[in-house]
């Protein structure tokens, strides 16, 4: 197992990116595994019978490649000097691979204990936007959106409102969450999805005493307002620099949909790195 983050795009997003995924392998004690998927070159070029549209399109795929390339080079070299700053005490992997972006995403997804994305493949035209919505809204699998101004706290907070969602949350994150010392939950009870409500009581009280069980520091903050606004009020007024929440939303034709309090803090600017499930 280790803490894994999707390299690409350019050097400014994938820094902040690759910090968060520094400070969570620091804390899991686990190694850190650097990937950078790249789609095959062949798989990018139309092929149309005749002679000139097959010289046409090998001179596309050789630019392409070397284009590549050059990306390769680039982003090991700034994996290499980043993790060499981190310390020795680090133990980081660079990976290339060629195909589906989104598949390997998601197959590095399955076997890490944090999978880190940058911010910015929330985007719909970033190149790491298919694996951000490969992994959390097809394959089910949780991932971490990275901070753009990343921050090292032993406090992180959990976005509860009862439901099977956020506990499949806390759940799959819970190698993450054991990794900090102190743990909020936090809720606005008028907010519960009505269906949950009968049991949103219980299941709170059940969520403390399993992270009990694990020996962290739990209390309990209740909001008030919209959810996303006093969620990231919270987190700055308790110094958190994590939220784990689940992401309520579907995938129609392509495009991502998501409600309210998760698409607030997906895109804000100022959020601290959000541990998603779906």
């Amino acid at each position: 197992m280790s803490v894994t983050v999707m390299l690409g795009g350019n050097l400014e997003e994938t820094g902040p990116a690759l910090d968060t995924a520094i400070q969570f392998a620091k804390r899991i004690k686990t190694t850190l595994t650097g990937l950078l998927a790249l789609p095959d070159p062949a798989n990018s070029v139309v092929y149309i019978t005749g002679a000139e549209t097959v010289v046409m399109g090998a001179a596309a795929i050789q630019s392409l490649t070397e284009a590549q390339d050059k990306l390769v080079t680039e982003v090991q070299a700034f994996f290499a000097t980043q993790t060499k700053v981190a310390g020795s005490w680090l133990q980081a992997e660079f990976r290339k691979e060629i195909g589906s972006v989104a598949s390997h995403g998601a197959a590095a997804a399955s076997l890490a204990d944090a999978f880190v994305v940058p911010r910015e493949a929330t985007q719909s035209n970033h190149p790491l936007n298919p694996v951000f919505e490969h992994v959390l809204m097809e394959a089910n699998l949780p991932l971490v959106l990275a901070t753009k101004t990343p921050m090292d706290s032993d406090t992180c907070m959990i976005a509860w409102d009862g439901s099977p969602l956020a506990a499949r949350a806390v759940k799959l994150h819970m190698p993450l969450i054991r990794s900090y010392q102190n743990v909020i939950i936090a809720q606005n009870p008028e907010k519960v999805r009505h269906q949950w409500a009968h049991v949103c009581k219980p299941s709170k009280a059940r969520l403390i005493e399993m992270l009990q069980e694990e020996r962290l520091e739990t209390s309990e903050v209740e909001l008030s307002g919209p959810v996303s606004d006093a969620l990231m009020k919270t987190a700055s007024t308790e110094n958190a620099s994590l939220i784990v929440m689940g992401a309520y939303g579907h995938n129609r034709i392509g495009q991502m949909l998501f409600g309210g309090t998760t698409s607030k803090l997906i895109h804000s600017e100022t959020a601290p790195a959000l541990a998603l499930c779906r």
